[in-house]
């Protein structure tokens, strides 16, 4: 789906700067929630999913490529908290930060 891959560029370009849905919208020209539309028409994950995704597997990246805390990856990516961080990331890779950059180098 072309509006699926044109969403996924700009998340890639905007990662740090931009953690809403309707910032991604807005650079796609189209009116508020009409992503969630349209994906779930689709059966495609909701566009928070998809942000939170990305956003889970660049602090993936980081924890292997950075000297950065979990705290301040977190920050980095946009999460006010770093212990939801730390939840999500559990349970999404069955593993806290700390035990994936543990095991991953």
């Amino acid at each position: 789906m072309k509006l699926l891959d044109q969403l996924h560029q700009l998340i890639d370009q905007h990662i740090y700067e931009h953690r809403d849905i309707a910032f991604y919208e807005a650079k796609l020209g189209l009116k508020p929630k009409y992503l969630s539309k349209v994906f779930k028409k689709a059966d495609i994950a909701p566009p928070c999913q998809i942000l939170i995704d990305r956003q889970l597997q660049e602090s993936q990246q980081l924890l292997l490529d950075t000297d950065l805390s979990i705290k301040e990856i977190a920050f980095k990516l946009g999460f006010e908290d770093p212990y939801y961080f730390s939840r999500l990331f559990k349970e999404k890779t069955a593993m806290s930060p700390s035990q994936y950059r543990e095991v991953e180098q």
